[in-house]
């Protein structure tokens, strides 16, 4: 799908690039090749043919900042297609919901390897661990978990695409929390981890602050429960709003690449 996109380009925006695409110019590449006989005109393909360009060097060179800076970050998901391999699930856990609460845990994974960090531990292994990504997918990152981070590690380069699921769902008529999403889609949670929420997480800290392993424990638990739980909840989004964005044509579809 991202190289279908063509609403980075100056002055193009959604209507533009359906006509794009039902005049055949359905990639980048194929856009190059046509462009002569397009019924656009010269001002516009002025201004398209050098962003096009740009973009397939970009993505040549496996430049994920170049498309995170361009294209609007609603539609980051259409970087799936080429970046999915190197995407991480995020989600943090903190001492509160407030500015100057403090994350405790961050659970990191990549599809296959699931990362844990934890204040007092290994937190400050972090930064390095993330910089390894090219895309994020969170749920609320962009209101919660982004901004705590960062505030934690403010020379931390986050220039990476980000997903945030509960903005995606929700253009798919899916609201409500991330526990919530989970249960209309079927996806079911470990039994030790089911009716705990966010409070939970900020009790289950105290309990381990306290000395209680066991509530570290559990804590641990129902973040790895968060985070690899998003996966499902990218594949199941990212299918439905590529369909419904490229609409019938079978041949536009860009495979799940996670």
């Amino acid at each position: 799908m991202l190289t279908s996109t063509f609403i980075h380009v100056q002055g193009v925006g959604y209507t533009t690039e359906r006509r794009i695409w039902e005049m055949g110019a359905q990639t980048w590449e194929q856009f190059l090749e046509m462009h002569p006989s397009l019924p656009l005109t010269d001002a516009k393909k002025a201004l398209i043919i050098p962003r096009v360009e740009e973009s397939i060097a970009s993505l040549s060179a496996r430049d994920h900042a170049f498309f995170a800076q361009t294209i609007p970050s609603k539609e980051h998901w259409r970087a799936v297609s080429e970046f999915g391999g190197e995407l991480a699930y995020l989600d943090i856990e903190t001492t509160g919901c407030y500015r100057h609460d403090e994350i405790t845990v961050i659970g990191l994974y990549d599809g296959i390897e699931m990362r844990t960090f934890i204040r007092g531990k290994n937190l400050d292994e972090f930064p390095d661990a993330v910089s390894n990504y090219k895309m994020l997918a969170t749920f609320f990152g962009s209101g919660f978990d982004i901004p705590f981070i960062r505030r934690m590690f403010p020379n931390l380069k986050l220039d990476q695409l980000h997903v945030d699921l509960c903005h995606l769902l929700r253009r798919l008529g899916l609201t409500g929390g991330l526990k919530s999403i989970e249960g209309k889609l079927g996806i079911v949670r470990r039994p030790e981890c089911e009716g705990l929420d966010g409070w939970d997480a900020v009790r289950l800290w105290r309990e381990y602050r306290r000395g209680s392993d066991e509530a570290l424990k559990l804590l641990l638990l129902y973040n790895e429960e968060d985070v690899i739980n998003m996966k499902g909840l990218l594949e199941y989004g990212y299918d439905r709003l590529l369909r419904e964005t490229r609409g019938r044509g079978e041949s536009l579809i860009t495979p799940f690449m996670v």
